[in-house]
């Protein structure tokens, strides 16, 4: 299980230019979004201006708490559908795997890196 979901490019930009717009509309300087979301002012830069080719759903989750937008809103820019969605909330494994999916939230970017890593490295363990 991977933290991100593959996007299309012109997807990504748009999405990193919405954020921009809610930020900049919102008084929030790009600094002190990093800092509320806990990753670096770089790295919020790139996801605005579509840098990266991947977009993580808990991070976009987080940014739309702070924007305090619909967070579906982001998922259906970077091309979730209805179906993905309800993939992501409905609860189709054991009562653990949910609470370690839900327990992923109060991570990082850099501490859900980590986890992604350590997971893995238990896969090829196997």
């Amino acid at each position: 299980m991977s933290g991100y979901l593959k996007v299309d490019y012109n997807q990504l930009v748009a999405l990193g230019e919405f954020i921009r717009n809610q930020r900049v509309k919102r008084g929030i300087g790009l600094r002190e979004m990093a800092k509320m979301l806990d990753i670096s002012s770089a790295y919020l830069s790139n996801l605005e201006s579509g840098k990266h080719a991947m977009a993580n759903p808990l991070l976009l989750k987080r940014i739309a708490e702070i924007l305090e937008i619909d967070h579906l809103k982001l998922y259906k820019m970077i091309g979730y559908t209805n179906k993905d969605l309800e993939d992501i909330t409905t609860n189709s494994s054991t009562p653990k795997v949910n609470a370690i999916m839900n327990a992923l939230e109060m991570f990082s970017e850099d501490e859900f890196e980590l986890i992604e890593r350590y997971i893995e490295l238990l896969k090829k363990k196997k």
